[in-house]
């Protein structure tokens, strides 16, 4: 297997024949290191731009090289210099790495999930018993996004008022928040099918279910089930086109 090093010393001629030879056997075959040894190049001659011509950076070691007797004394020992060469190659190392990084993960990214989830829950209007008061600290919680609080609460509102669409609606959003896909992912079912109030709305967050565990395929199919006269219409189609 070829390392960073073999590849830095076949960029710079470094190798006798026998080992560019080799090298450049394993470069037919391997995809990933053909890649690599693309990344190396470029990035190196980058660097030797910006560092110059080899007079200027003779010039720069001398310079740094005065400052240090100038500022910290004379040193006991000679200093050690390190070629600029190895120098440049650390470099290298560490612009490639930071670039495959930043290819692969895409740090910038937006957390698609976490932007098109954000809902807040209304507080009902007060009526004084028990219930109402449980359901006031269910919408706080929600709203603050303590959202484990926010499902033990509605779990105990849900249970005195089984039938209500909006508490069965922001139940399953507050369970998808925590994670209990299986549990969220039947209640917007059942939502969806028994033709509720928030029966796209229920689409809408089945769907972010679906992106939160990586199934595109499957978050793009509930998004498409949300026709165009519906109040979630316009954010499934935000989010089909990042998709």
């Amino acid at each position: 297997m070829s390392t960073f090093n073999d590849i830095a010393r076949y960029a710079e001629g470094e190798m006798n024949a026998d080992e560019r030879s080799a090298f450049e056997v394993a470069l037919l075959a391997d995809e990933s290191l053909r890649n690599q040894l693309a990344l190396y190049q470029e990035v190196h001659g980058s660097l030797q731009q910006h560092f110059g011509a080899d007079e200027q950076r003779d010039q720069l070691q001398n310079t740094l090289q005065s400052m240090r007797g100038e500022f910290f004394g004379a040193a006991t020992q000679p200093a050690r210099v390190v070629p600029m060469k190895r120098y440049l190659r650390g470099a290298v190392a560490v612009a490639a790495i930071l670039i495959a990084v930043i290819v692969i993960w895409q740090p910038w990214k937006p957390d698609l999930f976490k932007e098109f989830s954000e809902t807040s829950m209304v507080a009902p209007a007060e009526r004084g018993d028990a219930a109402d008061d449980l359901l006031e600290q269910a919408v706080e919680a929600f709203n603050k996004k303590e959202y484990a609080t926010a499902a033990t609460l509605l779990q105990q509102v849900k249970q005195q008022d089984t039938a209500n669409s909006t508490i069965n609606f922001y139940y399953g959003v507050a369970l998808l928040q925590t994670d209990k896909l299986k549990e969220a992912r039947d209640i917007f079912n059942r939502l969806f099918a028994a033709q509720s109030a928030f029966k796209f709305e229920a689409a809408f967050y089945q769907a972010l279910g679906y992106l939160k565990e990586g199934n595109k395929v499957a978050c793009k199919e509930w998004l498409q089930k949300i026709p165009a006269d519906a109040n979630e219409y316009n954010r499934a189609q935000r989010l089909l086109q990042q998709l």
